[in-house]
């Protein structure tokens, strides 16, 4: 009996087709001898390239490459990046109109888009090519991935091409656990290859507005996790300019992430100590005859004047504001005549 095909078989066979060229691509046969013989199926031999041919609309059990409706295409829910960059979309789309499409895209079909493509891998590819109005594209259609699998294999080509950037991570990681494909940090830690505690201190990122880690991911070469991590604390306690203005620095090549970490504490210093009061320059008591205090007025050097009165009678409150407003009114009319400010 042949030995059944694992997934890993499957995978080592997809990866063989795609590292040859759009002229060389392996024929379906090829692809399943090769899986054959990785899985130790007997008698397995290589069998000659078929010359390249059209491929019809038929289900494969692996994949096939064929022309598909870039209307037809929609982009992966978890794509693993976020923040991409209109000058490399254009270069792309010239390259396009100078060499053609070298790489397909790599798509499935998901039940939850029925009728369309969903892409796995190439979106930078999709969007050069609805830049430039054209109307189809080369896909390597792949059947029977789910969502796992659509952020992994974007994942991992992503981090061979050093694509993938933290602030891209951020994003893609909260939403593969808010939607439950991974249950805990744990389990997206161990199929990213990451330690959970670093998992959560990227996620921690998306707090920081979108404009915020649009520029991080703008910057990627300048600002690493250690920066991010520091500003996001900085804008925690101090709000968004005090966090543009360390990004700023962190750009110019002005802040390390030493000297970040020490204005998240001394901001997070300021903050248990609460807002600073400024002092009054003059108070004036009031007192009743028989000498309990009423209250004071307190005069600030910024132009305020603050009244605090106590142990007013219900039925005398009225009476005595309608006093005090008559008085600073007159105050205020004499100010105007006067001219003075």
């Amino acid at each position: 009996m042949a030995a059944k095909l694992n997934f890993t078989s499957k995978v080592r066979a997809g990866m063989a087709a795609e590292r040859v060229s759009a002229g060389e691509r392996l024929a379906e046969a090829d692809v399943v001898n090769i899986a054959q013989r990785d899985a130790g199926v007997p008698n397995a031999v290589d069998t000659p390239a078929a010359p390249p041919a059209e491929v019809v609309e038929a289900p494969l059990s692996l994949h096939a490459v064929r022309k598909i409706s870039v209307e037809d295409v929609v982009s992966n829910p978890y794509n693993p990046r976020a923040f991409y960059s209109a000058e490399t979309i254009d270069e792309l789309a010239e390259s396009f109109a100078t060499q053609g499409q070298i790489t397909p895209i790599l798509v499935t079909r998901l039940a939850a888009f029925p009728g369309q493509y969903v892409i796995v891998d190439g979106e930078r590819r999709i969007r050069a090519a609805r830049s430039r109005g054209d109307k189809f594209i080369d896909a390597d259609v792949r059947e029977g991935l789910d969502n796992q699998n659509l952020y992994l294999r974007a994942y991992h080509a992503n981090k061979e091409r050093e694509e993938q950037t933290v602030f891209d991570d951020a994003l893609a990681w909260k939403k593969l656990l808010d939607d439950r494909v991974y249950v805990d940090q744990i389990e997206l830690g161990v199929a990213v290859g990451e330690d959970p505690k670093h998992i959560s201190k990227v996620i921690a990122l998306t707090s920081l507005p979108p404009y915020l880690l649009q520029r991080m991911a703008q910057h990627r070469k300048d600002v690493g996790l250690g920066h991010a991590y520091n500003i996001k604390l900085i804008f925690d306690r101090a709000g968004a300019t005090v966090a543009e203005h360390w990004l700023a620095q962190v750009v110019e090549g002005k802040a390390s992430v030493r000297k970040l970490e020490a204005a998240a504490s001394a901001e997070a210093g300021a903050r248990s100590v609460g807002p600073r009061r400024t002092h009054y320059q003059s108070r004036v008591q009031f007192n009743r005859p028989d000498g309990v205090a009423l209250g004071e007025l307190k005069l600030f050097g910024d132009g305020r004047a603050e009244l605090s009165l106590k142990g007013i009678a219900p039925s005398d409150q009225q009476r005595l504001a309608e006093r005090v407003k008559a008085v600073i009114e007159q105050w205020a009319s004499e100010m105007d005549t006067t001219g003075a400010t």
